[in-house]
């Protein structure tokens, strides 16, 4: 049976206990399954088969009205395997303790997986901060404590980069089965580059995977998805959508707290450029203060680009892209100056032009003998020959003005 997709109705009345039970088998089996039935049948289904100690994430709910073959496409690609825990006590019937045996100690979670590129970020400990119960361990990468994850979707919120993902919900399945379609696939919230329009809205209620897709159209908002159905706290939440064509937010995930912050930012994202303080939502910006040398350590170290130095003719300028920034927060550990600040913050009119905008600048040092440019800025040499004098080395802080040649000129002019 590996491999296999299965359609099963859920009748109204049916014995779900027993109709669980079964499914449970054919996951432990390999098969993935597409339930078609009433919403709150099918999610009594889905809640006892996750008690039973069954990989529930390869089930997909198909709505009674509808062709579930796109349903069956996408259950296709559920094949990632959700984490799990073995729980000592659960009271559990002993029909099912004999059917299930040992799997019945088992609780199978849509905790987080992270992906091991979450060690190219090894300044980043937004989900470690975001989670409410302490679960995330401050490792590279990151690791999850099973035993106290409570699969709220914080972390998963937090992460800048989409390196935490949840086995309910395969992006690559879901981006597959709408390759096709007229309807926008799903991007994760670190990648904002143009698109037609749309945005993904990515959740979860009561352990059931759900996606839909905000369309913006000019007589209103449609939303299609997967479990749409089981979207009505959410929808209530976004009914201050705009209700005409803007460009909107692509949120990976929500949780209660995101979600209301997007409703609020959705409805004022405009062209407007200036800058929105948030509190749970990934967009971030960087100030960079006077004490910024513009030495180059930040741009070598992000992993995104999102900061560049750039010449124009005797001056160095450092620039900063919204888009591009991710909240890693490499720039402000490895700055020399802690001249780096990162915030939690959005500019509509730069999330959508992807346009650089200037930091700080500076003019380029020259040599007071030759006249040739010097490794660094102004302020860069200024902030040296202090800290020189600041030791008592007054003879050699004048020098950090001159050129290696005119350096070692003048010191032999002085030894004459």
């Amino acid at each position: 049976m590996s491999g296999e997709i299965e359609l099963i109705d859920v009748p109204e009345g049916s014995d779900r206990e027993s109709l669980a039970l079964e499914i449970a088998q054919k996951l432990d089996d390999g098969a993935s399954i597409v339930l078609r039935g009433p919403p709150d049948g099918v999610r009594e289904i889905i809640e006892l088969v996750r008690r039973y100690g069954a990989e529930w994430v390869r089930v997909v709910y198909s709505p009674p009205w509808e062709e579930p073959s796109k349903y069956l496409e996408y259950a296709k690609y559920l094949r990632s395997e959700a984490p799990y825990r073995v729980v000592s006590e659960k009271p559990l019937k002993r029909r099912v303790l004999i059917r299930r045996m040992a799997k019945a100690s088992f609780d199978y979670m849509d905790a987080p997986l992270v992906d091991s590129r979450c060690a190219s970020l090894p300044h980043c400990y937004l989900c470690v901060d975001a989670c409410p119960e302490n679960a995330i361990l401050r490792e590279k990468p990151v690791r999850i404590d099973l035993s106290r994850c409570s699969e709220c979707g914080a972390c998963a919120n937090a992460c800048p980069a989409g390196y935490l993902t949840f086995p309910s919900f395969a992006l690559t399945g879901f981006g597959r089965m709408l390759r096709d379609s007229e309807v926008l696939y799903a991007v994760p919230l670190s990648k904002l580059e143009e698109a037609d329009e749309g945005s993904v809205i990515r959740s979860q209620e009561r352990s059931f995977p759900l996606v839909a897709v905000l369309l913006t159209r000019e007589k209103g908002v449609e939303f299609r998805g997967i479990g749409l159905d089981l979207l009505e706290p959410y929808l209530e939440e976004l009914e201050s959508l705009p209700k005409a064509e803007r460009r909107p937010i692509r949120i990976e995930r929500l949780n209660e707290y995101s979600s209301m912050e997007a409703t609020l930012i959705a409805s004022e994202l405009e062209d407007r450029d200036e800058w929105i303080e948030l509190k749970y939502l990934n967009f971030f910006r960087v100030s960079v203060s006077d004490e910024c040398t513009l030495c180059g350590v930040c741009p070598k170290v992000c992993p995104t680009k999102a900061l560049r130095i750039v010449k124009e003719g005797e001056v160095l300028k450092l620039e900063f892209s919204h888009q591009l920034c991710i909240g890693c927060r490499a720039c402000e550990e490895s700055c020399p100056e802690n001249a780096m600040e990162l915030s939690r913050e959005i500019n509509p009119h730069l999330l959508i032009t992807g346009d650089f905008i200037e930091e700080t600048k500076d003019e380029i040092a020259r040599c007071r003998g030759c006249g040739a440019p010097l490794k660094g800025t102004v302020r860069m040499i200024r902030k040296l020959e202090r800290r020189i004098r600041e030791r008592g080395d007054e003879r050699y802080a004048e020098l950090v003005w001159y050129c290696p040649a005119c350096k070692e000129r003048k010191m032999f002019e002085e030894l004459l």
